[in-house]
């Protein structure tokens, strides 16, 4: 490192042009059109404060008492809670693309598992879209009974097509008057105390005349299910990895209170016997103004149809563009972003379904599909949680026990409801799992399923000493080769290599002994056992070679041929020639390795372990984020892997040359940091100057991270560990491992 650059120098100028769109989120700059409270909170609040709050949440206390309704309600609630956490966190850790749960699902666990739960959720949010039809047909008759119920069918249909089929952004401007209408009959039923006789003591636990509490259950369960309505849309979403979770969980909270509220009402308005009266719309006839609550039903109703029309279109449309089911290539084409063939085919499903079933049929249905669902996202997570891969850093994190509960939860319903027809749901799930495994998808991203089978072969190297894992982008972990010549230099390297390896990186020593000191090659054994003891995978092999650079290279050319290989040489700069070094760099490069040189300070070593410096280099002029960054990647992933075990802060330093860059700078680290999730809590130090200038103004911290050269200058290294008053790594990329993964 020869010039002031050498506080970050690229080993390549490029940056993968062609991974430039995934990260704006998933979607084209034209489709990126809602936001959090349009996108999200406000159709998934109208979906979830739908049909059943008027038609059967009375009906439900009616049969179930106050408590025994309170109970559903929360069964409900923490069923769908704990997948809108779920949902919440997965979605902060990727770059959602359309299609909502099945994005999710399929950049975890591959399209097979995608596809399989995927079309499940189209046909749950499709059969929604028929229950608030059939909900505003009930409402219909109610109002004019004399009206031909299939010409209300055809025109309710008629309604939602055109307005689905034409514009989402038509479709959700409607909700914004629905949203008006929803708030003023929830104030007309509630004003019903003021002009209605109370019961101050109603009945507490009901009869369950007409249905156990599993069945209770299983008929108002899709009163909550409408909290993926707004992660349906995350391919039209402004920002899905702000809004999802924010407006899913707000959207959530503010449903169960209204539920649980109207609970109470229903309770002291009314009977049971009242209330069990499913021929008359009870929150109708017992509000301060009746005809305000039907405009309200009707309209909350239409509305929640209407976001059920136009996400599960949009479903079935991701699932096509990966040839996912029959007749791909026709629900695959949009018409300026709406997928107008996937809402006509969608529209007459919904028809035949109003045609041949009631509400309470199509609720029981959609109950199954939709647990199965949330199953499958709690155990998403649950796998992302366990493997605690590098590349799961969500912004939002929630307890492992969250997704536990969702999932145990979720069978368990299943169980209770019906078992053989959870029996048959599964069936149909794994059907549809052989069938897209049978047809050998490409997965066109990196998922976790190389994960779990690396976790499991992990678990079974550490019993038999086999060798490392092969990273990918997506389950990249620290996997270490540490050249040494006597085992003090293995004790030297212990902190530091432990601590940027655990809990899933290895380490496999490869010591270079004198074969007439056996001994040595007993206390490398005995530093490996330690490295074990602490539960970190560890091997060593040695090798009887008085040649450093060859026996090296040796070992490089026959781990290259292993299962689980290493991915970086991490040595120190003491005691290495300059052209051992550059001749370790070489090699690195010739067997896509990484490297890490470490440069101890020789008073402060690696001081508290509590500040890291990350240094950031110059981008001028092509300030541009890419999925590869320019020998960043390593740096970045180290520097985080050192927080999680040190627990220490983080500095980033940039220094650029022209002064009219700052703000630049700036943004770029900024974005950067937000694209891979990094901390929220690191410092940011860029200047304009002369880089000794700006080494001395510099804080001190423990340690420092720089990127490597690839022509090394051991005397510039030399003179930064002198400079910064601390001990330094060297980093150079080995090409696969990204830190936006």
């Amino acid at each position: 490192m020869t010039s002031p650059e050498q506080a970050q120098i690229s080993s390549t100028e490029s940056v993968e042009s062609d991974t430039q769109e995934l990260l704006n989120e998933g979607s084209a700059p034209e489709k990126t059109t809602f936001r959090t409270f349009n996108g999200v909170f406000r159709p998934t609040v109208l979906t979830i404060l739908g049909v059943m709050m008027y038609l059967r949440e009375g009906w439900l206390v009616g049969n179930a008492g106050l408590l025994g309704a309170i109970l559903v309600i929360l069964c409900c609630f923490f069923i769908t809670g704990t997948t809108a956490l779920s949902i919440s966190s997965i979605t902060t850790n990727i770059r959602v693309g359309s299609g909502g749960v099945f994005s999710i699902i399929s950049q975890s666990l591959g399209l097979e598992v995608g596809g399989s739960v995927g079309i499940p959720l189209y046909l749950a949010q499709g059969l929604s879209t028929a229950l608030y039809i059939r909900g505003i047909i009930e409402i219909w008759h109610f109002m004019f009974p004399t009206h031909p119920e299939l010409a209300v069918t055809l025109v309710l249909i008629s309604a939602i097509l055109v307005l689905s089929y034409f514009s989402s952004k038509l479709a959700f401007r409607v909700q914004s008057f629905v949203m008006l209408g929803l708030v003023l009959a929830l104030g007309s039923i509630i004003l019903g105390v003021r002009v209605h006789e109370v019961n101050m003591q109603p009945n507490l636990w009901g009869s369950f005349s007409e249905g156990s509490f599993s069945t209770l259950f299983a008929v108002f369960f899709p009163a909550a299910t409408g909290i993926m309505v707004g992660s349906s849309m995350s391919g039209d979403l402004k920002n899905p990895r702000k809004s999802i979770p924010i407006g899913t969980l707000s959207a959530w909270g503010t449903s169960l209170f209204v539920y649980l509220a109207l609970a109470v009402w229903y309770a002291i308005m009314g009977s049971p016997e009242q209330l069990r009266n499913t021929e008359q719309v009870f929150s109708v006839e017992h509000s301060f103004f009746g005809p305000l609550v039907l405009i309200g039903v009707v309209s909350s109703c239409f509305s929640a149809a209407l976001s059920s029309m136009v996400a599960a279109p949009r479903v079935l449309n991701a699932l096509s563009k990966f040839q996912i089911v029959p007749g791909h290539r026709f629900f695959s084409v949009e018409h300026k972003g709406e997928p107008r063939n996937a809402t006509l085919f969608t529209a007459s499903m919904v028809l035949i379904v109003l045609l041949i079933a009631d509400l309470n049929a199509i609720a029981k249905v959609l109950t199954m599909f939709f647990l199965l669902i949330y199953f499958m996202i709690n155990l998403v997570l649950c796998i992302e949680q366990r493997l605690k891969l590098i590349s799961f850093r969500p912004l939002f994190h929630i307890s492992p026990w969250v997704p536990i509960l969702g999932t145990l939860s979720s069978f368990l319903a299943i169980l209770v409801i019906n078992p053989i027809t959870g029996l048959l749901a599964i069936s149909f799930i794994l059907a549809i799992y052989v069938y897209l495994d049978h047809k050998q998808l490409k997965t066109p991203w990196e998922t976790v399923h190389s994960g779990i089978m690396g976790n499991i072969a992990n678990w079974a190297a550490k019993k038999v000493f086999l060798s490392g894992q092969p990273s990918q982008k997506r389950t990249w972990k620290p996997d270490l080769l540490i050249p040494v010549e006597r085992s003090t230099q293995l004790e030297g390297f212990f902190k530091p290599a432990f601590s940027l390896t655990y809990p899933q990186g290895s380490i496999q020593i490869a010591g270079f002994v004198n074969p007439e000191e056996p001994e040595e090659t007993d206390h490398i054994k005995g530093l490996v056992r330690d490295f074990q003891a602490e539960n970190l995978f560890s091997t060593s092999c040695t090798v009887e070679s008085q040649d450093f650079i060859g026996g090296l290279r040796t070992c490089i050319s026959v781990m290259k041929g292993s299962f689980f290989k290493p991915n970086t040489v991490f040595t120190s700069i003491d005691n290495r020639s300059q052209e051992e070094l550059q001749a370790i760099v070489d090699m690195a490069k010739e067997n896509q390795l990484g490297v890490i040189f470490l440069a101890y300070h020789p008073e402060s070593r690696l001081g508290r372990e509590r500040q890291i410096n990350l240094w950031i280099r110059d981008q001028s002029p092509n300030w541009q984020i890419g999925l590869k960054l320019a020998n960043l990647d390593y740096a970045f992933l180290l520097t985080y892997q050192l927080k999680k075990n040190w627990n220490a802060q983080i500095r980033a330093l940039c220094l650029v040359h022209d002064p009219n860059h700052l703000e630049q700078a700036r943004r770029f680290i900024s974005k950067l940091f937000t694209y891979a999730r990094m901390p929220r809590d690191i410092e940011m130090l860029v200047k304009a100057g002369d880089f000794n200038s700006f080494l001395e103004q510099t804080p001190r911290a423990d340690l420092n991270v720089f990127g490597l050269a690839e022509n090394v200058d051991k005397a510039s290294m030399e003179r930064l560990v002198k400079k910064t008053r601390s001990s330094c790594l060297f980093v150079l990329d080995s090409g696969n491992e990204s830190a936006l993964a």
